[in-house]
């Protein structure tokens, strides 16, 4: 794809973002207000675990299936539903007025999450040639963590000014906008992998290193954002007496640096290649997350999160398009970039499940450094495996 064709795929490189952006702007929204709605409705604890659990629970039964069929079928249904079906989700959110309609809407949220994140993706796989991936997938990822950003402030703010309803109603109605704007959405190639089932196309997948190498970096980034979440606010809390705003604020600080460093980063990663910027990513994560349970201030706790998010876009970043890079690039939809990034929603989901619980238990049972020196071990581990699955440019 030369420079005037590249230029053509801008609009499915806004549309992309749009779509990730969007969805972590409902997933960062809902984390402050649907436990406090949950307790007014009267559900225990173990049904807003189940809750919460219920979106990770939908995107691993749907993500290979729809990322499949938008190999089959073509990207946008599926872009389409992800929109349209996910503001459905967020007018239950709503209008519920008991748990099974919560559960519903949160169901629904995580299947419509899985069809944006797969489609999404493999579009930008099908839009864009290899040597310029890395830029457009850091495009990408960076809007998906400003999403983040906005969706608890937007949250607090709605419902401080106009009730627990108006937050839930502006994300349908900003879903249902990018959703019209999909559907002016025109598609390169009609190939489809006909006559190749889901697991006839997913097994070849499971058995490339470079692949499975991109979803385990993948799931050690979850994994390790999911343990840093239950446990550096308590830390903080104790360590430096922080409030809520101020533990707030730092790891706002933290997703902005990956937001800001995503797009840079994936333009190095074209240059090159994926595996020095993964490495580094990997090296400083590793001594960032340990010193982070002994800098002895909240300037240096601040400033060692915020350098966390730039070294976690390194290797988060990079992998998406090691992806794309591990497959052969053939016309249309025949790479099976669909089933491919589905696999890889799979390892996020698993990751950001397994964080939480492990961080906790080891938390709990040898204290914060103990933890994080866990995480620190996966990583350096990790950086054997690049350094030795990934000796030549890609």
């Amino acid at each position: 794809m030369r420079a005037g064709k590249i230029n053509e795929g801008l609009p499915l490189l806004a549309l992309v973002s749009a779509l990730l952006f969007t969805d972590s702007l409902g997933y960062g929204l809902l984390v402050p207000l649907l436990p406090r709605y949950s307790q007014e409705l009267g559900v225990s604890d173990l049904g807003l675990g189940f809750l919460f659990a219920a979106y990770a629970i939908a995107g691993l039964l749907g993500a290979v299936p729809l990322g499949w069929l938008s190999d089959r079928l073509g990207r946008k249904p599926f872009i389409l539903f992800g929109m349209f079906a996910m503001s459905g989700a967020f007018v239950f959110y709503a209008l519920a007025r008991g748990y099974p309609m919560l559960l519903a809407a949160r169901f629904l949220d995580g299947l419509t999450a899985a069809a944006t994140w797969c489609a999404g993706l493999a579009l930008l796989g099908d839009a864009f040639p290899g040597e310029v991936m890395g830029e457009k997938t850091g495009f990408a990822m960076g809007a998906s963590a400003a999403g983040a950003i906005a969706g608890p402030l937007a949250g607090g703010l709605l419902y401080a000014l106009a009730g627990y309803r108006a937050p839930f109603l502006a994300v349908a109605a900003v879903c249902a906008a990018v959703g019209s704007f999909a559907v002016f959405l025109g598609e390169e190639g009609e190939a489809r992998t006909a006559g190749r089932g889901l697991v006839r196309t997913a097994l070849p997948m499971l058995g490339n290193r470079r692949i499975m190498l991109a979803c385990f970096i993948t799931m050690l980034t979850t994994f390790g954002f999911g343990m840093l979440e239950p446990t550096l606010p308590l830390h903080l809390q104790r360590r430096f007496s922080l409030g809520p705003l101020s533990i707030g604020m730092f790891f706002g600080g933290l997703t902005a640096a990956y937001a800001l460093a995503s797009p840079p980063i994936g333009r190095l990663s074209d240059r090159i290649g994926r595996r020095a910027p993964i490495l580094w990513g990997l090296a400083g994560t590793a001594l960032l997350v340990p010193a982070l349970a002994v800098v002895p201030s909240a300037f240096l706790a601040a400033a060692a999160l915020t350098a966390l998010g730039a070294t976690a876009a390194l290797f988060g970043t990079t992998a998406l398009p090691l992806i794309t890079d591990s497959l052969p690039r053939k016309p249309g939809r025949e790479s099976g970039y669909g089933t491919a990034y589905g696999i890889f929603n799979i390892f996020w989901s698993v990751g950001y499940a397994l964080g939480p619980l492990a961080g906790g238990a080891v938390y709990q049972a040898a204290g914060l450094l103990h933890a994080y020196l866990l995480f620190s071990v996966l990583l350096a581990v990790l950086m054997v495996a690049v350094a030795i699955y990934l000796r030549k440019r890609e």
